[in-house]
């Protein structure tokens, strides 16, 4: 229904006015009689109008006045005046200054005034529409720019738009409203989320609309500006002060976790001023996010809590002289556990993690270029590929693993293939019958070879002799077994066949320069150190 105030100074024209047709059957309501002008105003303040019928004579503030004060106003209904005989000239002053039409109070009839009405309406009501075919105009094209704004800003974030670009679509962009100073803000990161898409959850899409829900629903008195970055990293901006904004973070941490079974980190920032100041923020952030690569879940830290990135050049030194003393060695396989251990040790430095998979890919590539005998190519570059794509540590030990075995068992068929067949078969019996005291004539009869004739061809064959032979690999597997913490050096000597430990002693120094206790003593610093 629309509004009607009815003003005149006389209080039995203004009952009779009231009572004098029924304003319900035609869609208008009295909100208020008043006997002055300023009563109308004081009306229309707190109850709004889209009909005044005024008196044009009254007391205090008249009807002519009263025209004149609602267009200061900008009111935007229908004003209907109503005089006497003898009035015209104020008639003709309140049309011009607005008036929409006029009656004749004493010749006023309920069909006339009907007649008046109705027309009103039907203006009013054309009007509403307009208005809210406009508001609704106005509603879409907010919601569109707003969509637009926070994909360029998405772009801008990301790097795909420099600052002119993004000024150049929107040239008065700007988070900061007049009374306030900064903004804080944070990213929500959804933890594995691969594992779960593959696992829990399929509709990527639903996921995202969800997780912005309850971002919105947590800030919805102070208002969030929501930049979804892909369905599994957000960006939120609030006006709120940092202490809110932590407590804030926590609980939607607590109800993603709640309603969705899935854990999320957080990083917040303390202060953002500016478009720019955000992509600097947000630099840190995917910084910060990198080190997800090491397994860390469900954190919440603040971004200035982040000191940056550890070095691990002297450690990538002293891993790769490792790594081609053992290639000199030939323990290619001792390669896959220096390699894990300095992974290990680079997560707990906070090295940045594409320099971790740099180092491990050029490591590999030192084994290679050493080991390898070059075929198979397209294998070792689809290894090496899965290497560089390594989305964790776990699965940059296990690939580098997977390539060092690659190019070991290679290297060892590349060797057969260029050794007699008697001399393969003298490399198998003693690489699997090394726990046992291993004697030449135990050779010679494992594969039906004379005593002579078998040095004689697998020293021809190797460069090597052949007891010098079996104490070398008794050493190598020795000094991989020495490597872990749980055996105990008596243990290492029976497991190669060696049940007379001060032999196993003198013969491990003779190789190593070192006795086997000292070998594990230092290693073990080394490792925990």
């Amino acid at each position: 229904m629309f509004k009607v105030i009815i003003a005149d100074d006389e209080k039995i024209f203004r009952i009779a006015m009231r009572n004098i047709i029924d304003w319900e059957s035609h869609d208008f309501n009295i909100v208020g009689l008043a006997k002055d002008g300023l009563e109308v105003l004081n009306i229309l303040k707190e109850e709004g109008a889209d009909l005044i019928i005024t008196d044009l004579k009254m007391k205090g503030l008249n009807g002519i006045e009263l025209i004149d004060k609602l267009k200061e106003e900008n009111f935007m209904g229908k004003i209907l005046v109503l005089s006497n005989h003898g009035e015209y000239e104020l008639v003709r002053e309140a049309m011009k200054k607005g008036a929409d039409d006029y009656l004749l109070k004493i010749t006023l009839r309920p069909k006339e005034l009907e007649d008046i009405i109705d027309k009103f309406r039907e203006s009013l009501e054309e009007r509403k529409k307009e208005e809210e075919k406009e508001a609704q105009f106005k509603n879409e094209f907010d919601k569109t720019r707003k969509i637009a704004e926070i994909s360029l800003l998405k772009e801008y974030l990301k790097g795909d738009l420099s600052y002119e670009e993004l000024l150049s679509e929107f040239p008065k962009i700007n988070f900061l409203d007049d009374n306030c100073e900064y903004y804080t803000g944070g990213c929500i990161y959804i933890d594995n989320y691969k594992k779960i898409y593959e696992e829990k959850i399929k509709d990527k899409n639903k996921l995202a609309i969800t997780i912005q829900n309850i971002i919105k629903e947590e800030f919805s008195v102070n208002g969030v500006k929501i930049i979804p970055i892909n369905n599994h990293k957000y960006i939120f901006i609030s006006k709120i002060d940092f202490n809110s904004l932590k407590i804030k973070t926590i609980n939607i941490q607590n109800l993603i976790m709640l309603y969705l079974n899935i854990k999320v980190s957080a990083i917040l920032i303390k202060r953002i001023d500016s478009v720019k100041g955000l992509k600097e923020s947000f630099k840190k952030v995917e910084e910060i996010l990198s080190l997800k690569f090491y397994g860390k879940e469900n954190f919440l830290i603040t971004s200035e809590e982040f000191l940056g990135f550890g070095d691990a050049i002297k450690l990538r030194k002293e891993v790769t002289d490792a790594i081609l003393e053992n290639i000199e060695l030939g323990e290619v396989s001792a390669n896959k556990e220096l390699i894990k251990e300095f992974a290990r040790r680079c997560s707990k430095m906070n090295v940045k993690p594409s320099n971790l998979i740099n180092y491990v890919n050029f490591m590999c590539e030192l084994i290679e270029n050493h080991e390898y005998v070059q075929d198979d190519l397209n294998d070792i570059k689809e290894l090496k590929g899965k290497i560089l794509n390594s989305d964790n540590i776990e699965e940059l030990i296990n690939n580098s693993t997977i390539l060092i075995d690659y190019i070991n068992q290679r290297y060892i068929k590349s060797k057969e293939l260029s050794y007699k067949r008697e001399v393969n078969e003298i490399i198998k019996f003693i690489e699997k019958n090394i726990d046992k005291r291993i004697t030449l004539v135990m050779v010679a009869n494992a594969v039906n070879l004379n005593e002579s004739y078998l040095s004689r061809i697998f020293k021809s064959e190797t460069g090597k002799n052949l007891m010098y032979f079996i104490n070398e690999v008794k050493m190598k597997k020795a000094k991989e077994l020495l490597k872990q913490q749980d055996t105990l050096v008596k243990e290492v000597a029976n497991s190669i066949g060696m049940t007379d430990q001060f032999y196993f002693n003198r013969v491990f120094k003779k190789f190593y320069g070192v006795s086997p206790s000292k070998f594990k003593s230092d290693y073990n610093n080394k490792v925990l150190s």
